[in-house]
């Protein structure tokens, strides 16, 4: 009788047991961990993430006028200056010059010029005429070829440059003096400056040299001139 008691209370005391296993609440999730369960899924890695864009830096631009030939490359203009003949003095000389400028630095050019010889030392000292006035006028004519040995620029003060080159020339012509007409052969050299894109300003500095007789022996005659002169571009 006591066994049975005993068995019927263990029974009862199982079934209380499992009944509060039935009850038993399972805990709720945790919604913060669950957050960021599922940012650490979505987010992008940080390895993965693009590039800073490049900065472009932003440079102010300078406009530059450069001076420069016109396309035409025709130059005509005319000059002033002093021409020594020899055994005749120095005396003032101007002509007409024209240029073609057959690439950037070849050009050839025509000149024409004229003059009026002085009287020699022979003639001052014996009172006595070798030419008469109109054989004193010493004309010429030269055709010519140029070479722009050194193109470049000149500066003046800080904020102008302008156009130059120094050139050679060389070429032949004829002179017509004393009555007779000369063959010719001139050479020397020049500078030309270009203030603005059609003017150009000249120094220059020519041999012209003949051969010629008119103080009784023949000889070649040297004849230097410099001169200053202007041209235009079109």
């Amino acid at each position: 009788m006591e066994t049975r008691i005993c068995i019927l209370l263990l029974s009862f005391v199982a079934l209380g047991c499992s009944g509060c296993a039935l009850f038993h609440r399972q805990p709720k999730p945790d919604a913060n961990a669950h957050a960021a369960d599922s940012s650490a899924q979505t987010s992008p890695d940080s390895d993965s993430s693009p590039p800073p864009s490049v900065i472009e830096p932003q440079v102010e631009r300078r406009s530059v006028k450069v001076p420069s030939i016109r396309p035409s490359n025709i130059e005509l203009g005319a000059y002033y200056g002093e021409i020594s003949i020899q055994d005749f003095g120095s005396q003032p000389v101007a002509g007409l010059r024209l240029d073609y400028h057959i690439s950037e630095d070849f050009f050839a050019e025509a000149v024409y010029g004229r003059a009026k010889a002085g009287e020699t030392s022979f003639e001052t000292l014996s009172n006595i005429q070798l030419l008469s006035d109109a054989e004193r006028r010493f004309t010429y004519y030269n055709l010519s070829l140029g070479y722009n040995l050194f193109p470049g620029e000149v500066f003046i003060g800080r904020n102008l440059a302008m156009t130059s080159a120094f050139y050679m020339i060389g070429g032949l012509g004829s002179v017509k003096f004393a009555g007779d007409q000369n063959f010719t052969v001139n050479f020397g050299a020049g500078f030309r400056v270009l203030p603005t894109d059609w003017l150009a300003l000249h120094i220059d500095v020519q041999d012209l040299v003949f051969r010629s007789d008119v103080t009784g022996v023949e000889e070649l005659k040297n004849n230097l001139q410099a001169t200053i002169g202007a041209t235009v571009f079109f």
